[in-house]
């Protein structure tokens, strides 16, 4: 009764016992050694494995108004604030985010709506340094806790550079990522 308990509970342990069993019976009588694979499935159920999670990632001016400088012929920077909330406690360990720029494009128009040749004319910066499409930006802290959990705030900048004589609009935007490190 112990051994099929066993064969239950630990089925690679007795696996590897009967392969022995099998090895010294071939061995003994000369007869072709035989193999049996067995299949191991695991399901893992992620919101009892890791229940903290990201609550609020947004900028804190939500949508942007360019202003227009004149004699550059550019727009001026933007300054923001990307803000990350969690349900993490004080006390817990994870304590660390990537941060990934997945998109970045901004396209100008001119009078008649046609596309113009100044585009992807806008650069993102995340706490002074610029970071590229595709590229992960990792914070080693989420140092700032509040009720809810730990939380973070980054600077967040976007830079232009100069358009072209004949843009009359132009518009963009920006997509970002972002995942807990565990």
């Amino acid at each position: 009764m112990k051994s099929h308990l066993a064969f239950f509970c630990h089925p690679l342990i007795v696996f590897v016992r009967l392969l022995f069993v099998c090895t010294n019976v071939n061995a003994l009588d000369g007869s072709s050694f035989l193999q049996h694979q067995f299949r191991v499935d695991t399901h893992i159920e992620l919101a009892k494995f890791f229940d903290r999670e990201i609550i609020e990632f947004e900028f804190v001016k939500k949508n942007w108004e360019l202003e227009f400088d004149g004699p550059n012929y550019k727009f001026k920077t933007i300054s923001d604030q990307l803000q990350l909330q969690t349900n993490i406690t004080e006390t817990d360990t994870v304590d660390s985010f990537a941060l990934t720029l997945v998109e970045n494009q901004s396209q100008c128009f001119d009078k008649s709506g046609i596309e113009t040749t100044t585009k992807d004319f806008s650069h993102v910066w995340l706490s002074g340094k610029q970071i590229l499409v595709g590229e992960t930006f990792i914070n080693q802290g989420l140092d700032e806790h509040n009720d809810q959990g730990k939380y973070s705030t980054l600077d967040v900048d976007l830079s232009f550079d100069p358009v072209h004589y004949g843009d009359d609009s132009c518009s963009g935007y920006i997509q970002m990522s972002v995942e807990l490190e565990i």
